[in-house]
């Protein structure tokens, strides 16, 4: 089944305020109005904000492994979610931000998995109030993890981020906030870039250090969160990819509608817009129907009702989700409203894939 155009966003670094109609509080976009989709038939003009940008990690994996100490793990700051001016609305379809071809795929179970365990059905409840998740061991849990970092100002945080499917078997997706502090440049990149799938209490699927990321041209040297999308690959074990050990979530870009039943996942550490503190080292999650949120300039994004604040940010949208726990990321935790439930992303669309295909290779 295919989706249709979502966006989100439910972030970590400030970015411009965006008054939108509505009264809704939410992180901004300072990058400039999104342009009509093309009439059928015509050329559709490239997007320079689309543009993907890629940086190499610096650091030796041995240095970022010897970085990433216990108590430096245990004191990393989850990430402030930034406040979203998105507010729901109906915005045609036709000004949908990278509106573009459908590119998707299935997810993977790890290596050795029968695959008699990929079918069955999940749940459908809503979950508005962030809960739990208990399955770890497993897809979705085994795919999803905590992701730490060195921002360009020195501050070590957390974020959440997924593996996906790729032809390299090493790609891992997040936000464009969570290796990047928006504008900038390439001064902007994150350092000591740790992944630790299925994250619980100290433990997890292995520590894969970070060793390219891309992003988008919006966000680096705008700080635009309509373009807060980003990918990076980590090293290889025993010749194998990440995907191998882990498994992968699947992936839907470019789909045209912006109401389907989605699951969202990641590690807040804070409860919105009540600011409760939460366990930051267990996985949570959120479930619903997603709807369209105005953006502004004609752009439209994806919106939740979930309450995951700091820390979520990066945790995937995943859209069909099976019994395997295997379904496809259509979305990502980007920014929140800080006064009701209303989490936010950005649409994932042409420029979702531009930044796919430029890693995942």
């Amino acid at each position: 089944m295919r989706l249709s155009s979502p966006r989100l966003l439910i972030a970590g670094t400030a970015a411009a305020a965006v008054a939108v109609a509505g009264g809704v509080a939410v992180a901004a976009s300072s990058g400039p109005d999104a342009k009509p989709a093309a009439v059928a038939g015509a050329r559709t003009p490239a997007d320079p904000n689309a543009a993907v940008v890629s940086q190499a990690i610096g650091q030796s994996p041995e240095a970022t492994k010897r970085f990433w100490t216990a108590a430096r793990v245990r004191a990393a700051k989850p990430l402030p979610t930034p406040a979203s001016n998105a507010a729901p609305g109906a915005v045609p379809q036709a000004n949908a931000l990278g509106a573009g071809p459908a590119v998707e795929s299935d997810g993977t179970l790890p290596e050795g998995t029968a695959s008699a365990q990929a079918g069955g059905t999940a749940s459908t409840q809503a979950v508005k109030t962030a809960k739990q998740w208990t399955k770890h061991g497993k897809a979705p849990a085994r795919t999803i993890g905590k992701l730490f970092g060195v921002d360009n100002r020195g501050r070590q945080y957390t974020c959440s981020a997924t593996v996906i499917n790729s032809k390299n078997k090493r790609t891992v997706w997040t936000a464009g906030h969570c290796v990047h502090a928006g504008a900038g440049g390439s001064a902007g990149f994150s350092r000591y870039l740790m992944f630790r799938p299925d994250f619980i209490n100290g433990k997890s699927q292995g520590s894969w250090v970070a060793d390219r990321i891309v992003a988008l041209k919006g966000w680096t040297t705008k700080g635009d969160l309509r373009y807060d999308i980003a990918a990076f690959t980590v090293k290889k074990y025993k010749g194998k990819g990440i995907q191998a050990y882990t498994g992968s979530q699947g992936y839907s870009f470019g789909y045209k509608n912006r109401k389907y039943y989605m699951r969202s996942f990641g590690y807040p550490a804070r409860a919105l817009p009540s600011k409760k503190a939460m366990n930051s080292n267990r996985l949570w999650y959120c479930s619903g129907t997603t709807f369209g949120v105005n953006y502004g300039g004609g752009s439209v994004g994806l919106g939740m009702w979930c309450s995951m604040g700091n820390g979520a940010s990066g945790g995937p949208w995943i859209y069909g989700m099976k019994g395997n726990g295997l379904g496809r990321i259509a979305g990502l935790n980007s920014t929140h409203s800080l006064r009701t439930l209303q989490m936010n992303s950005p649409y994932h669309g042409s420029a979702a894939v531009s930044v796919y295909k430029a890693i995942s290779g």
